[in-house]
């Protein structure tokens, strides 16, 4: 796994791999190649896939440090895993996502 922080001034992002919008002014929407958005702003995971939902269901709940710190450390040794952190300024706001994506992903061709 690797982890890049972004500090942006607008609130968009796409996916590196399909181009897909996952984060706008207006929706969060996870891209096929997205293993896992979290916010900070809730402390909830808006997607998750399948693989990383059961590293989710092994965190400790009585665990000092959060949701996220347990669950990115659970998922440090993941191969082409890549975090984006993303801080959006909006005014006196600060909000963080953290969006994870499969930089192996590779959509299938019909036939395939």
């Amino acid at each position: 796994m690797q982890q890049i922080t972004l500090t942006l001034d607008h609130g968009n992002f796409f996916c590196p791999i399909t181009g897909q919008n996952i984060l706008s002014s207006e929706n969060c929407e996870a891209s096929p190649a997205t293993d896992f958005i979290y916010l900070d702003e809730i402390g909830e995971f808006a997607h998750i896939s399948d693989d990383l939902a059961e590293v989710q269901d092994s965190l400790d709940d009585d665990s000092d440090e959060s949701e996220l710190d347990q669950f990115l450390a659970a998922v440090k040794g993941t191969k082409n895993l890549v975090v984006f952190s993303i801080t959006v300024n909006n005014g006196p706001f600060s909000n963080a996502v953290h969006v994870g994506i499969n930089m192996d992903y590779c959509e299938e061709e019909d036939g395939e």
